[in-house]
């Protein structure tokens, strides 16, 4: 299209001949490397109203619109998630955001249940159940909070930059509480690990990791990714959560479940572990992690920042930190870019966590088994005195004790597995 530098394309993936359907005004292309395929849609041509209009003849409108009457289009923008029109219609400016590869279908309903003070869709356009154009009013901020964040960070100013994340931490804990009422489904424990199987195999990555997730991590209406720039710094200094279109990996990597609230939070932990690699800050990303966590467990529904969904044993945060450090791996792939970090470091520290935490199922292992010798003990012959009483006690505190410090083993959320 020669309305825009097409930044969105990875640079390492080639145009095939093969081309799929397409509504009117766009053009279907397949794009190919390496073990890795990607279907985007792209419009043809944007440079008048009448262009506009045959781009949206055959789409389906959702929400609030411009229409097609009485509006001009203002300037056009891309970036590495898609194209972005600037509209005037009837004196209000509009945004359209293009989704080349579309969504993962939820970006109609994250509207509808997100708490009024985010900035959200307000309609847009599908195409056959696919997400092509999100619409959203324009707004005027006076800048993105990714962008303080990494002056607060290379000045090593602890004080602000924590202050920052717990802000930070608290507008998504707000958004989750937000769809608490809304679409909430058990565990999907099978296909979130086909998904890291899939994910490890496109990679040819010699980590494996499954785990046995708890049921204080059920799906929800997942934000899907979440970086410290889809935060908006208002005029009042205020800070305001936008829902902004997904990255290229969920493009390369589509979905075929939902994900838990932890998962959100973890995408924006890991983009504050790439904040503070970039920056080279000097302040102790435990600190600026424990301070984002306590943020988030104010605002978020309390089961779902338990200490059962921290539970590294299984799952927990540290998990879904290793899935987006995979989807970086996944992006420099497409774009032949270079190792990005912190992902690869975070990788390389998978196969020894997992040894730590295998080392730890002795103390489990003991302590179910005295556990089980001390209440059937108990049960098959009822003690009379204290020395048949003695014996059995102390299997069970054994049994107890062993669980505890086996829980005990598992690291604190606050701390990176880079550092473990």
């Amino acid at each position: 299209m020669a309305d825009s530098n097409n930044s969105w394309r990875p640079s390492a993936m080639v145009e095939s001949e093969t081309q799929g359907e397409a509504p009117s005004g766009f053009s279907s292309i397949r794009l190919i490397g390496q073990r890795i395929s990607l279907d985007i849609l792209e419009p043809i041509k944007i440079q008048s109203t009448d262009d506009w209009k045959l781009l949206i003849s055959e789409l389906d409108e959702w929400g609030e619109t411009p229409g097609d009457v009485n509006f001009e289009i203002l300037s056009i923008s891309d970036n590495e998630r898609g194209l972005s029109i600037y509209i005037k219609s009837n004196k209000i400016n509009w945004k359209a955001q293009f989704l080349p590869w579309g969504s993962d279908g939820r970006i109609q309903s994250r509207s509808q249940n997100a708490h009024s003070d985010m900035d959200v869709p307000l309609g847009g356009y599908t195409w056959k159940g696919r997400d092509i154009i999100i619409m959203r009013k324009s707004f005027n901020y006076i800048g993105k909070l990714g962008e303080q964040l990494t002056e607060y960070l290379i000045s090593n100013n602890a004080e602000k930059t924590k202050s920052i994340l717990f802000s930070t931490g608290e507008i998504l804990g707000e958004y989750h509480s937000s769809v608490e009422s809304s679409r909430v489904t058990p565990v999907d424990q099978k296909r979130w690990n086909n998904r890291f199987m899939k994910l490890e195999e496109i990679l040819k990555s010699n980590t494996i990791w499954r785990a046995p997730f708890t049921r204080d991590t059920p799906c929800i209406l997942s934000l899907g990714d979440v970086r410290f720039n889809d935060f908006y710094i208002k005029n009042d200094g205020s800070l305001c959560l936008c829902i902004n279109p997904p990255r290229l990996a969920d493009g390369l990597s589509k979905a075929k479940c939902e994900f838990p609230a932890i998962r959100d939070f973890a995408c924006l932990i890991h983009d504050l572990s790439r904040l503070h690699h970039s920056t080279k800050s000097s302040i102790d990303i435990t600190i600026l992690r424990d301070s984002l966590i306590k943020g988030w467990i104010e605002k978020a529904p309390k089961k779902w920042c338990s200490y059962n969904a921290f539970y590294a044993h299984r799952g927990g945060l540290v998990i879904w930190e290793y899935e987006q450090s995979l989807m970086d791996v996944l992006e420099a792939f497409a774009n032949q870019s270079g190792p990005p970090e912190p992902a690869v470091s975070i990788i390389s520290r998978v196969i020894p966590f997992q040894r730590k935490m295998y080392n730890n199922r002795l103390p489990a292992a003991i302590s179910f088994v005295s556990f089980f010798l001390g209440v059937s003990s108990i049960y098959n012959a009822t003690p009379t005195n204290f020395s048949e009483l003695f014996l059995p006690s102390l299997c069970v505190i054994i049994g107890f004790g062993g669980l505890y410090f086996y829980r005990k083993a598992s690291p604190l959320p606050s701390k990176p597995i880079t550092h473990l």
